[in-house]
């Protein structure tokens, strides 16, 4: 009688081809889950295809940007410049996508919001892999993917168009991940994986400043495949973190041009302490019931400091109790330490922005916390296979909720108005909020909507560190109403409670010219030209007005030119030199400014300019261009008088006597 050995070896072959087959089995199966979870996704955030840019960054990333408006290699360069700070960040890459957006839709919101969109949809599938890597689970990688693509905490960095960075760094963030992970696991080509996960690192550092946590990450992963920690572990790690050291001194720099280093001021390093315990709670609180969400969570009022004590207290037990009851649990070590590494650098132990959380920031951070639970999910429905159908059930209502939730919370952003009423209809006394809010109001002609708003704002200072914002808006509608007094008033009053915001002393700046102080108009404007970077052509430009207004004609000359050369489409700028020339006897230099001023003018503006080359025509006594150009501007409802007109017509007519 034969022995039974070989009988065993064959039925272990057997068992691992059948092993083999199951796993490509569930990875096809596993790809079509995913292909439905990217449908579904998509359909929660479509609605933000129809939503505005809003006054939450996107102006001052999009809407008001100079450095997005051309894509020559010196505004490139100017771009990935280490100096150049937009918004107190450094993150050319994501600058650059704008760039590249303006270039081909304008300032039409639709194409920063669908490429936000198919960001985030690339990132379900990245993050789908990467899960597969690590555990070949399919219930696992798909639970955690629909996690990821669909929880309500994903809306503002998904649908707000500013937050391209959060959608972009990511991207390259999991990139890295993947081939690291390859790089661990392949018995051939590491070096090529090594050294695409450096490269991704790079490119991630380049779209935003929070991927200089990643390296910490990579330890994570030696820990998951139990590789054996030692000299060589750490060295293949070093240029991860000399990248990352590197590109964290920039983000401190830029973060110390920002007016949010007031907070360093405003919170002792205890108190920082306390908020980053608080904060690691807060967010997995958020994970669980992420309802009443908003853009904006602004720091406790000092008699509310219990709910951030407390909020400490119950994160310390939370550790403690980890670390007794999980410490040798891999995976819950693994989405633990991945949770905290990640979101460690926005616990606002320095600060970041001037909120005491953000929905954005745990982008990335609940990635560890997705991969418990799927995994822990997927152990439930593989132990005990009678409760497969009611947790299958249970999962699935649980994420069409959170769909719903989304889909709902995408809807807040559709503009400024359901943005900042949905802020203030969470918080009340939110002052910041009522003061975005008035800001929209201003910009669209409703002064009286906005006034009330400010003054409701006033009310609630303690919480808006920024509240000189109330008082400059306050003297912007002022100067709209052509009160120029009170107007200044309001403006030397922001001054001096922040006299590095640009906004307010360009406004002071402004009013000082309608008041004819221009001496003091030209000191602002001086100040902010020598103060911050001289990169806004609006300040050039005014400062020409006010030089203009005091004859001093070369200094002005000088001033629309710069402002030219920052932003080559300034219609006013042109117009300005056209009547300088026009007024000192330069027609052709004049004629030129108008020609290159048409071709930039709005509508509404064109009726004037050709009205004022007409003039120049006349007085060249081309008379009959000057005919065409006053019919042209009368036609665009620009008024031209009948004594003009019978001025051009006797001048054609003494012409055709001749």
């Amino acid at each position: 009688m034969k022995k039974q050995p070989p009988a065993k070896k064959n039925q272990r072959k057997l068992s691992g081809k059948n092993s083999t087959d199951n796993l490509y089995a569930d990875r096809r199966k596993m790809i079509r889950w995913i292909g439905v979870i990217v449908v579904i996704s998509f359909i929660c955030f479509a609605s933000a295809l129809k939503n505005d840019l809003v006054n939450w960054d996107d102006y001052a990333y999009i809407r008001d940007n100079q450095a997005i408006r051309t894509l020559s290699p010196d505004n490139i360069s100017h771009i990935f410049n280490y100096k150049t700070f937009i918004a107190g960040n450094y993150h050319p890459l994501t600058i650059l996508s704008y760039a590249i957006e303006y270039k081909v839709a304008g300032l039409r919101p639709f194409l920063y919001h669908f490429d936000n969109i198919i960001l985030h949809l690339l990132n379900v599938i990245l993050f789908a892999w990467m899960i597969w890597l690590l555990t070949k689970k399919i219930n696992a990688t798909v639970i955690s993917a629909a996690l990821f693509a669909v929880h309500p905490m994903r809306v503002e960095s998904v649908v707000w168009a500013a937050e391209r960075k959060d959608v972009l760094y990511t991207f390259f963030f999991l990139s890295a991940l993947i081939c690291y992970i390859l790089y661990s696991v392949k018995s051939g080509y590491q070096v090529r994986y090594y050294i695409s996960s450096l490269i991704f690192l790079l490119l991630s550092l380049l779209s935003k400043g929070q991927a200089v946590v990643l390296p910490l990450t990579l330890f994570l992963i030696d820990y998951w495949y139990k590789r054996q920690f030692g000299t060589k572990q750490v060295l293949e790690k070093i240029p991860f973190f000399i990248l990352s050291l590197l590109f964290g001194l920039i983000a401190i720099q830029a973060q110390a041009s920002s007016l949010t280093v007031q907070r360093l001021i405003s919170h002792t390093p205890v108190e920082r302490i306390i908020f980053a315990f608080y904060n690691l709670t807060a967010y997995i609180y958020k994970l669980i019931f992420p309802y009443n969400l908003s853009c904006f969570y602004s720091y406790p009022a000092t008699g509310k400091m219990w709910i951030i004590y407390s909020g400490a207290v119950i994160t310390l037990i939370l550790i403690a109790l980890v670390l007794l009851r999980y410490r040798k649990n891999q995976t819950v070590m693994f989405g633990i330490l991945f949770y905290i590494f990640t979101v460690s650098i926005v616990l606002q132990l320095i600060p970041v922005g001037n909120a005491i959380i953000a929905d954005r920031y745990t982008y990335i951070p609940y990635i560890g916390l997705f991969f418990i639970i799927g995994i822990l999910l997927d152990k439930l429905i593989t132990q005990f296979p009678r409760w497969k159908k009611p947790v299958t059930v249970i999962i699935l209502l649980q994420l069409l909720i959170f769909a719903g939730v989304s889909a709902a919370q995408t809807l807040t952003w559709k503009n400024n108005e359901t943005l900042w009423k949905h802020v203030i209809s969470l918080n009340p006394k939110e002052g910041m909020a009522y003061n975005n809010l008035a800001g929209s109001y201003m910009e669209s002609g409703d002064l009286e909507k906005a006034q009330g708003l400010l003054l409701t704002g006033t009310l609630y200072k303690e919480n808006y560190p920024e509240y000189y914002k109330i008082y400059n808006n306050l003297g912007s509608y002022y100067f709209r109403k052509g009160n120029n007094i009170k107007a200044l008033q309001y403006f030397d009053t922001a001054v001096s409670l922040e006299p590095k915001f640009s906004n307010t002393k360009f406004n002071r700046g402004l009013t000082y010219t309608n008041l004819e102080k221009y001496d003091e108009a030209i000191s602002d404007f001086t100040s902010l030209i020598n103060s911050n970077g001289n990169k806004n052509p609006d300040w050039y430009y005014s400062r020409g007005n006010a030089y203009k207004k005091m004859n001093l004609i070369d200094s002005a000359i000088a001033d629309y030119g710069r402002a030219i050369q920052l932003k080559p489409d300034y219609y006013g700028a042109y117009t300005n030199l056209g009547n300088i020339f026009a007024n000192t006897g330069d027609m052709d230099k004049a004629i030129n400014n108008y020609n290159l001023a048409l071709k930039y003018a709005s509508d509404k503006d064109k009726g004037l300019t050709y009205h004022n080359r007409s003039i120049v025509y006349f007085r060249k006594k081309d008379y009959r261009q000057a005919l065409s150009d006053a019919e042209t501007a009368l036609s665009l409802k620009e008024h031209v008088t009948p004594d003009y007109f019978r001025s051009i017509k006797a001048g054609l007519a003494e012409t055709g006597k001749r």
